[in-house]
């Protein structure tokens, strides 16, 4: 029997040779129905079975099973794999079979190159070549009836076809209107570099913690990746508190301040006037505008001063120029809380020593701290999966560091960075509201998220107030 198969086998593969090789057919193996389960379950078991095709019932009683043509050990593979006490009745067959259900699906970006290698075929037969298939976009966003797809068609073989290709890939991804992303312009408003293929406008609404926001996407960009901050702003507790936000571009953290913190009072600073149009829409749309001040143009100049319990400076990779504005912002009788964005090395394994820290109030660095300062710094085992790392001084604290993975030297530079930060504020009150004295202690540290290489975005709470006397 077991010579049989293998001349059955022999002569398939002759016939693989031939031009119906070209018509899809591949080897298969045909078994009595009756021990077809059985028979599959061997070949599966062995690794024989071609799970790309599916089973095929003959009109014979028999039904052909695919099987993987592993080349020349594929005969023995087969009589190990028979576990029928009498196979009888085998053949090895060459046919068409099926694809699975599996194989059947298609990416979105397969069928955007079929689409397009059918539209070159229909227009001229032009080859769809390996480079042009690079030239075809793998990654977009979706933006309800927008599509942004990423920098892609830049071969100038495209251009003879205009918007024809733009109405295709459109018609693939079922959506009205397409839009290509590039880089961010550096003109002071974080411009995004997009530009609209199909459509009218770019105006979009997204959702987010159940606030409404819409921009203008080829005007304004949204901070997706700050979606944990938010989320903790949203925690806060602002009823009968007047916030400032002095980086408010479309609103990311001004809304889930009014919205779910219930700020009494918010003052939003923004001078990109694309994204104040999206702000006072936004206003709108989440029924807050009343609570809600815009100063339109530099915060420098613009920003309120004495009126502030908290102020919020969300931009980086420094906010350091809106400092001293956030400082004469807070109130000067009470003070309150700054919320600092900042992005931070953490590359080097040796932490730096803090500017501007003050020996004579105590206010050590990496280098200069004392034994306990050192075990302040260190986190508890049963702190990892929260917030852990206490640096203290007379005049600057840090407390809760939300360091959830993080190795000690990446803590003790966050650590570093939050006491430099608290002891710059502290010369900046006193030097607005001489001769008063004043206190900052850091209260929290958020890690928004990661940059490579080795770049942490994060978030330092500083309370500031006043000594009393």
């Amino acid at each position: 029997m077991m010579d049989s198969l293998c001349e059955n086998l022999v002569l398939a593969r002759r016939k693989m040779a031939a031009p119906m090789n070209r018509e899809g057919k591949k080897l298969a193996l045909s078994v009595p129905a009756k021990h077809g389960q059985q028979v599959r379950k061997s070949l599966q078991s062995s690794g024989l079975y071609d799970s790309s095709r599916r089973s095929k019932s003959a009109e014979d009683g028999h039904v052909v099973l695919p099987v993987l043509d592993l080349g020349q050990n594929l005969e023995q593979k087969l009589r190990d794999a028979m576990l029928l006490e009498n196979p009888v009745d085998w053949k090895i067959v060459q046919i068409q079979l099926p694809a699975s259900k599996k194989n059947q699906i298609i990416s979105p970006f397969q069928q955007i190159v079929s689409a397009i290698d059918k539209f070159l075929r229909d227009h001229g037969g032009a080859e769809l070549t390996e480079d042009l298939r690079s030239d075809i976009p793998r990654r977009w966003e979706r933006h309800g009836d927008l599509v942004m797809i990423d920098a892609c068609f830049q071969n100038p073989f495209w251009r003879q076809y205009g918007d024809d290709i733009w109405r295709l890939i459109a018609e693939v991804l079922s959506c009205d209107r397409l839009a290509q992303k590039g880089s961010i312009a550096s003109n002071g408003y974080r411009t995004p570099s997009v530009r609209l293929l199909l459509g009218q406008d770019g105006w979009v609404e997204h959702v987010d913690n159940g606030i409404r926001y819409t921009y203008d996407v080829t005007k304004c960009m949204f901070s997706a990746g700050n979606v944990t901050e938010k989320l903790r702003v949203s925690r806060f507790h602002c009823q009968n508190e007047t916030v400032v936000d002095l980086y408010a571009g479309i609103g990311y953290f001004t809304l889930p301040y009014l919205v779910h913190a219930r700020a009494d009072r918010l003052h939003a600073c923004e001078w990109n006037p694309d994204a104040v149009e999206a702000l006072r829409k936004n206003l709108r749309l989440n029924g807050v505008e009343d609570r809600c001040v815009v100063h339109f143009g530099d915060n420098r100049q613009l920003c309120p001063k004495d009126v502030a319990d908290r102020v919020n400076l969300g931009l980086i990779p420094s906010s350091e120029p809106g400092w001293e504005t956030a400082c004469a912002a807070l109130k000067r009788c009470s003070g309150g809380i700054l919320h600092i964005h900042g992005n931070v090395e953490t590359g080097k394994t040796t932490p730096k020593s803090c500017n501007n820290c003050d020996e004579s109030e105590n206010v050590k660095c990496s280098n200069n701290r004392t034994e306990n300062e050192i075990d302040s710094m260190k986190v508890s085992e049963r702190n990892l999966t929260n917030s852990a790392d206490t640096c203290s001084s007379n005049s600057s604290k840090c407390s809760d560091l939300s360091a959830k993975t993080q190795p000690n030297s990446t803590k003790e530079i966050w650590g570093d960075w939050s006491l430099g930060i608290s002891s710059k504020i502290r010369v900046i009150l006193e030097r607005l509201h001489t001769p008063h004295f004043w206190q900052t202690k850091v209260l929290h540290i958020e890690h928004v998220k990661s940059y490579a290489p080795h770049i942490d975005h994060l978030v330092v709470d500083i309370e500031c107030r006043p000594v009393p006397g």
